[in-house]
Order: structure tokens, then C-alpha cells, then sequence
């Protein structure tokens, strides 16, 4: 009996032993159908290693009390598919270390291994093989990823003027903090380093902060940014969601919320909106940088705005890594199109030039190898291999430290006219000195304790999701009327009969001097003739206006039956001939719409009863136009709700409204209330104009950045004609006028 206390403990030591013996299948009973092959991860992963030779690294916190069914079964001659079969069940992955070292990591939805980043590449290239299908792939990838965000359309923009404060001047350069609100009472903070000297017009760079420590007030933000106000471009460093400022506002906690992801990319496009605003800002010189979470906005700003001329992401670009905070990978985005990734969202930058800054040190490891030559293929088929560069630096790591910076500035120089010089010493080497590093109080907008911050301000996160609610896609709130917002394609266009060139081939010679985009060509005059004076139906004087617009790159923006102000379209003699001119001479002239004034005589207004009249010729004149497939844009005296009763009685697709800004201001209307209510789909073409007196940038009733912001929010692109608004004290000066106005338009809607 002195042993049976030994033999008390042998229950214990078996169950001590089962692990290990459970690694040699078929020794024990516990090896069978009754009990599912179960085997405690921790065998099953010794003899892994035993068979395939490997060393799997893992925490033991991780595999605890873990147990996997038919273990053994699930063995293949392939050891990866070994361990996907092995670790799926428990949501752990694998990933290659070094040799045959591998580690067991927890799954996570923006992380996969290598190969499978590889693999996905592989399936991605097998999509498109030419240009053509590319730009298919990258419009559906736009329109998905403006829904995924839930920001098609942009939500309206508050109007109000940035905040700004504590401007200094340093060594080449000044800076000034500011704050822009993107939504109402929620603010974006950052820094504007400027050239000391501003000549001209100069580049526009946006460095998004990636999650480094101390965000924009970190040395490598700073040297980046006032180094390239040096070399003459204006640069604006600005806090991550609840990240700097920002957390006068919201707590750390909310950074990582998904909703993150969504106010990032609106506070980027709305900087972009208002530097490029400015009246010495370049755009056709903008870019974007970024390292690590500021690479992830690069890449994502440039995918989404055409805005963006030059694209450096740094330290982020990966085959197999998304993103792992919620504001680079916390919406859908990664999900559209069947499944994408940062090399495609990267690619659809191209033929944009790209600079990609990749590490030995982290996830880019392995860009020159498998990310680059993507990227490269799809530059291919622009023929601009050339506009697409890789810097790899296999010894460093995960940051934006100065080698990365050097790379980025001799690219930007080389792309944006930058002067490289002022970057560097008299021996050619980089050279930052000349920057002075800020402690964190100088640079905030709202003072020490943020007693500045503005009155309306949110204070807290679920403020936020109650003026700024997320529909994802498809889901109750998702009206499923999306548009895609900016970058819009809106032009400027000049009238001929205004710019004293009415149906001459010289009007378009005067457009480009008044720095037009197009022309709206007249009809000619319309008096007691049976039909307009129209020269456009010789084919002479039509070859030379089309070889005027294509040899001077002004196009028509449409063609006019500007006759109709001072005529009657509701009784005038011989309507269907002249329908039929305006019509003809829109296809001749390969555009696509008309313009139609109802006129002083057409006023429904003060002449409702002529209201049938109108609408049966409107109607005759929407047959005429479907049949042609071209539009007739009219412009009336009534509201925006009237106009919309009107198309109603219509009935043609093919009539809309062209908009003229001057009658809703006439009348005391809310012109973008106006706009609103009629929509994008109702607004053929603009009237970007208003009654002579004084130009557009002066015009104190008309508030041009509104308009913007409303006809962004109904997603509304196409041609913005200026008609009128000439300074009344020279309005004989057609280039002055004209070109001003131009000018102003071109700073606020391009």
C-alpha cells in the first residue's frame, strides 16, 4: 500500500502526458471517429514542425486550451495549405519570417500573407490587359469606393473662412496654423508653410500625418514641410482624426472607430478645395505625401481626386497589408470591385507621376519584387513606364527620416519646378538646417488649453454620428441615388455674341486670350427672317471654326439661339424650320447642346397664359432632340420649382434647364436653394453670370464658394459660361472683363 499514493497520480500525469503523446497519431484511442481525431493545437503544431522541418514561432497565450478536430487529417504534402487548414478554424494565419522560420499571428481583415498578397496581384492582372479595360476596372474601383465611404454626394460645405493664427516667418519660409471646418462644428487642424516670397503662381503639396509620435508636431513633419516651402511650394501638415487638435473635440478611442476612415478622406478633399481656391495656387502643380497611415491617405486622395498631379506614398504601399488602423482600412473600400488592394489603389494614379518609398524594415519589403513591376504594368499601357519610380532602402525602416525625404524631394522638384538647391549643401548633400523644428505650442490654432476653440464646436463622437450618419451601401438610408463627387469636370466657357465676335471664326482667338476652356457659338441673328442668320451650314465657314477650336483647344460648349431673348418662341412663324437649323447645326458642329431662351415675349411669368403655347412648341422641340440624341437647354423666369412643374408638363429627357445665376438674383431668390431643388439631372449648362455692374469676384450677392459647395453636394458637372457681369466703369475692356471673370471661375470651380 506505500505505493498507492504513486499510483493516485497516475490520472494526472496521463492527462500531463496526453499533449505529447497525442503528437504521434494512431497511438492512442483519443485517434479516432469517436472522439473527431480532437488533438490539442499545441501537438498538432510540434508535428508540423517535425515533418516539414520548420520553426513556428507563437505566444503560448495564444494556443491555450485549443483544440483542433480531424488534426491530422488535415495534413497535406503542401505545408501552407497544411497550415491553412490547420489555423483558419482559430482565425491565426501564418507569415513568413526568415529560412524556415514562420510566425503565427492572429487573424486580422487588413493583413494576409505575403503569397496571398502575391496571388491576389496575380488575380487582379487577369482583369484588364489594355488601357481601355484598365480605365473600365478604375471607374466601377472610383464609384465603389466614393460609396463605400458613404460621400457620394459630399455632404454640404459649411462656407465658413478658415481660421488662422500665429503667422511667423523663418529661414526661406513662413508658417501659419489654421483650422478649416469640413462639417459644421467640426474642425481640421494643421500647419501652412509658404514660401517667404510668393511669385506667380505656386505648387500646392498636402502631407496627411501618418501615425507617428507627436503627429505634425513631429521633427520629420516638420523639416518635410517647411523644406519644401523652401523650395517654393506651399505646404499644409494636418492632424489625423482625433489625433492633435483634433482631441479638443473627440477622445484617442475614437481614432479607432471606422468612421475615422471617412472624415480623413473629407478633410483632405476639403484642404484641397481651399488651397486650391487660393489666387496663387498652381493646378496644375498639386501633389500629395504621406508616411505610413499619411501613405495610406496618399495613395487613397489620389485615387479619388484627378486633382492630384503628383503622388509620393511612403513606407506604405503593400501587396498584403491594407492598413491596420481603422482610418485606412475601417470602411469597405479594400472590398470593391470583388476585392482589391493598395497596388491597384495605388495604380490608379497612373499616368500621374509616382514616387513609391519602400523599407527592408516593414510590409514594403518586397515592393521592387512584386508591388513595383504591378504598377509598372499598368503605367504600361499609358506608355509612361517612365512616370512611375521605386526608392527601396532594403537597411531602414518604418518612417519618413531623411534619406526617405531626399528621395521625395528631388522627385517633387523634378515634377512640380521646385528648386532642389534650397534642400541642399555646396557639396550636393541634403541639407535641412535651415529649418527651424517648433515646439507643439507655437503650432496650435486654438491656443494652450484650446481656449480659442469656436463656439459651435462638437465635443463629442456621438455628436458627430448623429450630423454625419453612415449608410453603408445597400442598407436602409442608402437612397441608392449616388453620385460620384469631385474631381467634377467643370470648364469655362465665354459667349461670343458677349466677347463682340458673334458667329466669327475670331471668337475663339479671343476665348483663348481671355483664358477661356470653350466658346458658346451663336445662331446668328434672328430679326423677321424666316430662320437665323446662320453662316455655320456653309461648309467653309464651318471648317474654319472647327479647325479654329481644334488648333486653338477651345471647344464649343453649345450652340445658341440667343435671337429668342427679344423674340416670341410661344407665336413666332415657322418654329419647326428654325428647330430644325438649331438642331442640324448642333450635329454639324459635333455638340451636344442648345441653348434656348424663352425670352421676354416667353415669359411665364407675366404671361401665363401663353404657358400652352410654350409647352407644345417645347414639346415638338423634345421630339426633334431625342431623335437627334442632343439636348435644348431653356432658360425661364420662373422658379426653380416651376421650372421643374414645367419639364414635368414637358415630358422630354431631352429638354432641361439652362441655368442662369442673374434670375434667381433678380428675383430675391436663394439661388442654391435653386439649384438644389432642381438637381444635377434637370441642369444641362450654367450662365455662370450676373447682370453688368461689377465682375464676378466683386459681385457681393453672389457667394461663388457656396455655389460650389452646392453644386458639389448635387454632384452637378459640365459648362459654367460667362454671359455678363462686366465692370460697369470699363465695359467695353471684352479681354479684361472676360479674362478676369475666367480667371476668378477657374480659382474656385478647377
Amino acid at each position: 500500500m506505500k505505493n498507492f499514493k504513486y499510483i493516485r497520480l497516475l490520472p494526472v500525469l496521463f492527462i500531463w502526458l496526453l499533449p505529447v503523446l497525442c503528437t504521434f497519431p494512431g497511438r492512442l484511442d483519443a485517434q479516432t471517429s469517436d472522439q473527431d481525431y480532437r488533438v490539442p493545437l499545441a501537438g498538432v503544431l510540434a508535428e508540423v514542425e517535425s515533418r516539414y522541418g520548420v520553426d513556428l514561432v507563437y505566444r503560448e497565450e495564444q494556443i491555450e486550451g485549443l483544440s483542433l478536430t480531424g488534426a491530422f487529417w488535415r495534413f497535406r504534402p503542401d505545408f501552407r495549405e497544411t497550415m491553412q487548414n490547420i489555423l483558419l478554424p482559430f482565425d491565426l494565419f501564418l507569415v513568413h519570417q526568415e529560412g524556415d522560420t514562420y510566425r503565427i499571428k492572429p487573424y486580422r481583415y487588413p493583413e494576409m500573407s505575403p503569397e496571398d498578397g502575391k496571388a491576389l496581384l496575380q488575380h487582379l492582372s487577369g482583369l484588364y490587359g489594355n488601357r481601355t479595360e484598365w480605365e473600365q476596372r478604375k471607374s466601377e474601383l472610383r464609384e465603389c469606393m466614393f460609396r463605400a465611404l458613404d460621400l457620394s454626394p459630399l455632404p454640404p460645405y459649411p462656407g465658413s473662412a478658415p481660421i488662422v493664427s500665429n503667422p511667423r516667418k523663418r529661414d526661406g519660409y513662413t508658417i501659419e496654423n489654421i483650422a478649416i471646418e469640413t462639417l459644421p462644428g467640426l474642425y481640421v487642424c494643421g500647419s501652412l508653410y509658404k514660401p517667404a516670397r510668393i511669385r506667380g503662381r505656386i505648387p500646392v503639396i498636402l502631407c496627411p500625418n501618418g501615425h507617428f509620435e507627436t503627429g505634425r508636431y513631429n521633427p520629420d513633419q516638420q523639416y518635410r514641410c517647411a523644406s519644401l516651402a523652401r523650395m517654393g511650394a506651399m505646404a499644409i501638415s494636418y492632424d489625423l482624426f482625433a489625433y492633435g487638435e483634433s482631441l479638443l473635440q473627440f477622445t484617442p478611442e475614437d481614432h479607432h472607430r471606422s468612421l475615422a476612415m471617412r472624415v480623413q478622406v473629407l478633410n483632405s478633399l476639403r484642404i484641397l478645395d481651399y488651397l486650391t481656391s487660393l489666387d496663387y495656387a498652381d493646378l496644375q502643380r498639386v501633389a500629395i505625401t504621406g508616411g505610413s497611415g499619411g501613405g495610406s491617405q496618399s495613395m487613397l486622395i489620389t485615387a479619388l481626386d484627378d486633382r492630384i498631379r503628383v503622388s509620393v506614398p511612403v513606407v506604405m504601399l503593400s501587396s498584403f497589408f491594407a492598413g491596420g488602423c481603422p482610418c485606412e482600412s475601417g470602411l469597405p473600400v479594400h472590398l470593391c470591385g470583388g476585392g482589391t488592394s493598395n497596388p491597384e489603389i495605388a495604380a490608379m494614379a497612373a499616368p500621374r507621376p509616382q514616387l513609391v518609398v519602400s523599407d527592408g524594415g516593414d510590409w514594403t519589403r518586397e515592393v521592387p519584387e512584386v508591388e513595383f513591376p504591378f504598377l509598372q504594368w499598368i503605367y504600361g499601357f499609358y506608355g509612361r513606364e517612365d512616370l512611375v519610380r521605386n526608392v527601396h532602402l532594403p537597411g531602414e525602416g518604418h518612417d519618413y527620416g531623411p534619406s526617405k525625404r531626399e528621395a521625395m524631394y528631388a522627385f517633387m522638384a523634378e515634377h512640380l519646378a521646385l528648386d532642389p538647391g534650397k534642400v541642399k549643401d555646396k557639396n550636393g548633400n541634403l541639407d535641412e538646417s535651415n529649418c527651424t523644428i517648433e515646439p507643439r505650442e507655437e503650432m496650435l490654432v486654438f491656443g494652450r488649453n484650446g481656449e480659442n476653440l469656436p463656439g459651435n464646436a462638437i465635443r463629442d463622437f456621438s455628436t458627430l454620428e448623429r450630423i454625419f450618419p453612415y449608410h453603408p451601401p445597400g442598407e436602409a438610408g442608402d437612397t441608392g441615388r449616388r453620385y460620384i463627387p469631385g474631381p467634377y469636370t467643370r470648364k469655362i466657357a465665354v459667349c461670343d455674341w458677349m466677347i463682340l465676335k458673334r458667329q466669327k471664326a475670331g471668337a475663339f482667338d479671343r476665348a483663348k486670350q481671355i483664358g477661356a476652356d470653350g466658346l458658346e457659338v451663336d445662331m446668328g441673328g434672328l430679326g423677321q427672317r424666316p430662320t437665323f442668320d446662320n453662316h455655320l451650314f456653309d461648309p467653309v465657314v464651318r471648317k474654319q471654326f472647327l479647325d479654329k477650336s481644334r488648333g486653338l483647344g477651345i471647344e464649343i460648349s453649345s450652340i445658341a439661339m440667343s435671337g429668342f431673348y427679344a423674340q416670341s418662341f410661344p407665336t413666332r412663324e415657322g418654329i419647326e424650320r428654325i428647330l430644325d437649323d438649331c438642331i442640324n447645326t448642333i450635329m454639324l458642329m459635333g455638340v451636344k447642346t442648345a441653348f434656348l431662351p424663352l425670352g421676354v415675349e416667353g415669359d411665364l411669368v407675366k404671361y401665363p397664359e401663353r404657358r400652352e403655347a410654350v409647352v407644345e412648341r417645347l414639346k415638338l422641340a423634345g421630339q426633334k432632340a431625342e431623335a437627334a440624341g442632343v439636348v435644348i437647354g431653356i432658360e425661364t423666369s420662373l422658379d426653380a420649382a416651376g421650372e421643374v412643374a414645367l419639364l414635368e408638363e414637358v415630358g422630354s429627357p431631352a429638354i432641361k434647364i439652362y441655368f442662369n445665376f442673374q434670375n434667381p438674383l433678380e428675383a430675391g431668390r436663394d439661388l442654391c436653394e435653386e439649384l438644389k431643388i432642381l438637381g444635377r439631372d434637370r441642369i444641362c449648362q450654367i450662365h455662370c453670370t450676373d447682370s453688368d455692374g461689377v465682375l464676378l469676384e466683386n459681385n457681393g450677392r453672389l457667394d461663388m464658394q457656396r455655389v460650389k459647395g452646392t453644386l458639389d453636394e448635387i454632384g452637378w458637372e459640365g459648362w459654367l459660361v460667362i454671359e455678363r457681369s462686366r465692370d460697369a466703369r470699363n465695359p467695353g475692356d471684352v479681354i479684361g472683363n472676360f479674362g478676369a471673370n475666367a480667371r476668378y471661375l477657374k480659382s474656385v470651380f478647377k
